[in-house]
């Protein structure tokens, strides 16, 4: 499994490059009232087609996404897929706040990053987790409240991203835990990843343990001026990153 981590905090949107992306996407960017937003969707769409790009052989802008079956209701919105690739390619994206996380394997894969919860969000939103995750919320101290539910909402998005249905399954069906290292529904690896200050990061993976690599945005020739969450060489870690 790869995962780039891309810290657009400083990223200027006179710097962005979006001639790689399709007329819907550039719509899309172009529809966002606030720079930022604009700025995080172009990066993110943008390193997305390099990195497939580069997995499978194609040009970036040659790339043609689509949508797998949905498994809750059978239509054409599951996970995002490659239309017609040369081998399986799974791949996932997300972004929030400063951050834009990419994540590609050789199974099913999903990425979530957020920043931090506001404590005002987090007892709204905690009630719709599984009972023994509220539990655990409402047993930490509240000032460590928002930390501890924004690391299994990043773990519990990665992996209903992952199984394809994304938040239209019940947010209590699966337990994945607050604490510091990810209890994994059977048949899949979760794992908490590294990431700036003030935001969490998770990735889910059908199957076993696996061997991560960090890979430096440099190989991605990303718009603008990205620069890295983790800097120089690959790093290769065996199983979870917690």
């Amino acid at each position: 499994m790869d995962l780039w981590l891309l810290d657009i905090s400083r990223q200027a949107e006179d710097t962005l490059d979006l001639s790689v992306l399709n007329a819907e996407e550039r719509r899309r960017a172009g529809a966002f009232v606030h720079g930022r937003d604009r700025i995080r969707y172009g990066v993110a769409h943008t390193a997305l087609r390099r990195v497939l790009g580069a997995c499978v052989g194609l040009a970036p802008e040659a790339i043609v996404l689509g949508r797998d079956t949905c498994p809750c209701c059978g239509g054409p919105h599951g996970r995002p897929v490659l239309t017609d690739p040369p081998f399986p390619v799974h791949f996932s994206l997300s972004h929030g706040g400063d951050v834009v996380m990419i994540g590609v394997a050789s199974e099913a894969i999903g990425v979530d990053v957020e920043p931090v919860a506001l404590r005002r969000a987090v007892g709204d939103l905690a009630a719709a987790l599984h009972p023994a995750e509220q539990a655990e919320l409402a047993a930490l101290p509240a000032e460590d409240r928002p930390a501890g539910f924004t690391r299994v909402w990043t773990r519990k998005e990665a992996y209903l991203k992952g199984i394809g249905t994304g938040l239209g399954r019940d947010l209590a069906a699966d337990y994945l835990g607050t604490t510091e290292r990810a209890a994994p529904p059977a048949g899949w690896t979760v794992v908490d990843v590294p990431t700036l200050p003030g935001h969490a990061a998770a990735c889910a993976v059908q199957g076993p343990a696996f061997t991560t690599r960090m890979r430096p945005p440099t190989t991605l020739q990303a718009a603008g001026s990205v620069s890295s969450l983790r800097r120089g060489r690959d790093e290769d870690t065996a199983g979870p990153l917690a």
